[in-house]
């Protein structure tokens, strides 16, 4: 390798990024003008600078209709890249190969299929990505590969005017501009009549659009859901000769809503996930959990009226308007009797989000929640394995408001709120209110239900979940505690 040579050409890309940042000195400017000019060599690494630089950052297609369309091109930077370019141009005209044409001669861009455009990211709200093999940004021209979204909501839209909503977590696979694979997770798709025909592939299906809005969620093992918001979709299952048609309203569940309504409990960690005892935080503050003593987590749900959730992993709270049947509370009680006789100064609530998989979250809005304390003692001796829509503390099964407790057994200490696509991380409720609650328990229970104010936009709403002491994998509902010394 002639190392000179090596040497150069860094110089030269190092003056070429000083140029697209407006950076060049006036002797710098004249130095890469009179390279251009004179070194052929220059000349095409200049290109496939200028080319990368471009990919990044326009569409494919303008690169392929300017490559089609000889025209004269003014750009107009400041005034020393815009001699740069003029440069660039003459040389490119001298050699007889215009700069995109050489483009298409190094990359082959306009003909290869890896390259090509098949959608964008439009919309990205609290992303995170993870193994992706495509640019994620907002904004970003995507072709054929994987998307591996871990948190939040991504909205993509496909040239054929179809667009989903990529909810987290969740694994997809860009095919072309009319097919996708769904490998696991959730998407809510929404399609024009100019992409009927879209289609969205699982592992043991096929879903076929034909100008609608649908969902669609899939796990890891094949099982999976369709539910049709609008329109007309038709359900292939793979394997099966029979191809179903839906419409709006309706839906086809092969196993998936079974394994997330019926979650197999991991085992549990004790020592580390569930603290047993009180914990000392520093500056005073202690910790409990519904793990310790006489604490207990669980939930109720408007159409399971006699079953109890107990031994779940997670308690789920929803409201639901447009189905009163699926409405959800939680219920969490604390062991505040080590804390009888001294005065707590400040309090703090603390609960650990879990993706829940069940519902989609591109129906519920950002979401806010509230906190009640149950301040009719006599129903705090509430059994976590007996909890039901019959039976539960602050609970009127007839109601119209199913979604939130009897006014006159409970005290509203406040909200906290949630934004739409978040399925991990923690939310807390601190407050003076929070503190004279606790400090105005005589039994050494403390029992809160949390309650969703945000209704669902359409059936089939998200439904958010918050770890149990039953959990293997999250730290349970918390409660921080400060008295007075």
């Amino acid at each position: 390798m002639n190392t000179n040579i090596r040497i150069e050409e860094w110089q030269l890309l190092e003056l070429f990024e000083r140029a697209l940042d407006h950076q060049l000195t006036d002797d710098e400017c004249e130095t890469l003008n009179r390279r251009l000019k004179d070194d052929s060599a220059a000349r095409e690494l200049f290109a496939k600078a200028l080319h990368q630089h471009a990919e990044l950052r326009f569409d494919a297609r303008l690169c392929r209709e300017l490559a089609e369309t000889p025209e004269v091109i003014q750009i107009k930077p400041d005034r020393r890249f815009s001699s740069l370019l003029i440069a660039v141009a003459a040389c490119a005209v001298l050699t007889g190969v215009s700069v995109f044409l050489v483009m298409q001669q190094w990359w082959h861009f306009s003909d290869s299929t890896d390259s090509k455009i098949i959608a964008t990211v439009v919309k990205s709200s609290h992303c995170k990505w993870a193994g992706s093999t495509l640019p994620t940004a907002e904004g970003s021209h995507v072709s054929a590969g994987i998307l591996e979204l871990v948190e939040g909501l991504a909205t993509l839209k496909f040239n054929s005017g179809a667009k989903i909503v990529l909810e987290a977590p969740a694994t997809l696979e860009l095919i072309d501009a009319m097919n996708c694979r769904l490998r696991r997770g959730t998407l809510v798709a929404d399609v024009p009549p100019s992409a009927i025909g879209f289609t969205v592939d699982t592992q043991d299906a096929k879903v076929v659009d034909y100008g609608t809005r649908f969902g669609v969620s899939t796990g890891d093992d094949g099982k999976y859901m369709v539910q049709v918001l609008e329109g007309l979709v038709e359900v292939n299952h793979k394997g099966e000769a029979e191809i179903k048609q839906l419409h709006a309203g309706q839906s086809i569940d092969r196993g998936l809503m079974k394994t997330k309504i019926n979650p197999v409990s991991p085992d549990p960690e004790p020592n580390r996930w569930q603290p047993d005892a009180i914990l000392n935080a520093g500056d005073g503050w202690k910790i409990i959990s519904t793990a310790f003593g006489q604490g207990k987590d669980s939930y109720i749900q408007s159409n399971d009226k006699s079953r109890n959730f107990g031994q779940d992993s997670f308690f789920r709270v929803k409201h639901s308007s447009v189905q009163p049947d699926l409405n959800r509370k939680g219920y969490l009680g604390f062991d505040v009797s080590k804390f009888k006789g001294g005065k707590i100064t400040e309090a703090e609530l603390v609960l650990s989000i879990e993706p829940s998989d069940l519902g989609f979250a591109t129906l519920v809005p950002d979401s806010r929640f509230c906190v009640y304390g149950l301040v009719d003692e006599s129903q705090d001796s509430w059994d976590e394995n007996g909890l039901s829509w019959h039976e539960a503390p602050a609970h009127n099964p007839t109601q119209p408001e199913k979604h939130l407790p009897v006014p006159d057994k409970c005290v509203l200490l406040g909200h906290f709120e949630i934004a739409q696509g978040i399925s991990r991380g923690t939310r807390s409720l601190r407050g003076q209110s929070l503190a004279n609650f606790i400090n105005s328990d005589t039994n050494g229970i403390a029992t809160f239900l949390i309650c969703r104010e945000t209704d669902e936009t359409s059936k089939g709403g998200l439904v958010h979940a918050f770890a149990t002491k039953e959990s293997g994998s999250n730290t349970p509902p918390l409660l921080r505690l400060k008295a007075e010394e």
